[in-house]
C-alpha cells in the first residue's frame, strides 16, 4: 500500500510540473541572455542591436553579386550584420522544399511534401573565413512539434551542421505563441532566439567566436524575417 501511494504522489507530480525541455543546459538562465533594441523610427528604417551586434535594416531583393540555387524566391530580402570589426552580408527568402530536390537535407526536411514552405538565409563568411558561407533551412514547425522542441531545420556550411529545434516553452502549450528557436552543436544548445515584437536571445559563452558570430547573423535572420 506504501509503495502505491508513493507511485500516485510521483505521477501527480509529474502532471503538474511545469513543462521542460530536452536537456535544455544553463543556456536560458539571465546570464546568457543577450539584450535586444529594436530601433524603428518615423523616418528611418527598421534595425536591431543586440549584444554587441547590430543590423542594418532590409533592403529587397538578392544582393548583387550574390547568385543562388533558388530560382524564383519569394519575398528575397538582404541586409549587413556588423559588429567585432565584422560586416556579414546576410539574404533571406522564401521558397519550397522542392528547391531542395538535389540538395541532402536532414530527415526533419526531407520528408516534407513538395508543396511545404520553407525559409532558406544565406550567409556570407567571416572576415577570418570569407569564403566559407553558411546556409540556414528551416520549415514551419506544427504546435505539437513546438510542445516537444522537435527539429525544425538546419544551420550549416561545408564542414559543420548545427541543428535548429523549436519551442513554444515560453507561450502556451498547443500554440504558436512565442515560438523560440534552439542551435544545437553536437548535441548542446548553444543559443536560441524569440523572434517577434519582443525578442529575446541567449548565447552560450563557452561557444567558440567564430561561431557566436556565425549565430548573430542566424539570428539576426529571425529577427528581421
Amino acid at each position: 500500500m506504501k509503495h502505491l501511494i508513493i507511485c500516485l504522489l510521483l505521477i501527480l507530480t509529474a502532471c503538474s510540473a511545469p513543462r521542460q525541455l530536452k536537456n535544455p543546459g544553463n543556456l536560458y538562465s539571465n546570464d546568457l541572455e543577450w539584450p535586444v533594441k529594436i530601433h524603428n523610427g518615423w523616418l528611418t528604417a527598421k534595425t536591431i542591436s543586440f549584444g554587441s551586434w547590430n543590423t542594418t535594416s532590409r533592403k529587397n531583393g538578392i544582393a548583387e553579386g550574390m547568385g543562388s540555387f533558388i530560382k524564383s524566391p519569394g519575398n528575397p530580402f538582404n541586409f549587413y550584420v556588423t559588429g567585432n570589426d565584422e560586416r556579414i552580408l546576410v539574404q533571406t527568402m522564401n521558397t519550397t522544399r522542392v528547391a531542395f530536390n538535389n540538395h541532402s537535407l536532414p530527415a526533419a526536411l526531407n520528408d516534407l511534401a513538395p508543396d511545404a514552405p520553407i525559409s532558406y538565409t544565406l550567409i556570407n563568411g567571416a572576415r577570418n573565413e570569407p569564403l566559407k558561407r553558411w546556409e540556414m533551412i528551416l520549415k514551419s514547425p506544427t504546435y505539437m512539434e513546438l510542445n516537444n522542441n522537435n527539429a525544425a531545420g538546419i544551420l550549416r556550411c561545408t564542414d559543420t551542421d548545427i541543428r535548429i529545434t523549436a519551442h513554444n516553452r515560453f507561450g502556451k502549450v498547443n500554440s504558436y505563441e512565442k515560438i523560440c528557436f534552439e542551435f544545437q552543436y553536437r548535441g548542446q544548445p548553444v543559443a536560441a532566439v524569440i523572434p517577434g515584437e519582443k525578442p529575446r536571445i541567449w548565447v552560450s559563452k563557452d561557444s567558440h567566436p567564430a561561431l557566436q558570430t556565425t549565430l548573430a547573423a542566424a539570428i539576426a535572420a529571425l529577427l528581421l524575417r
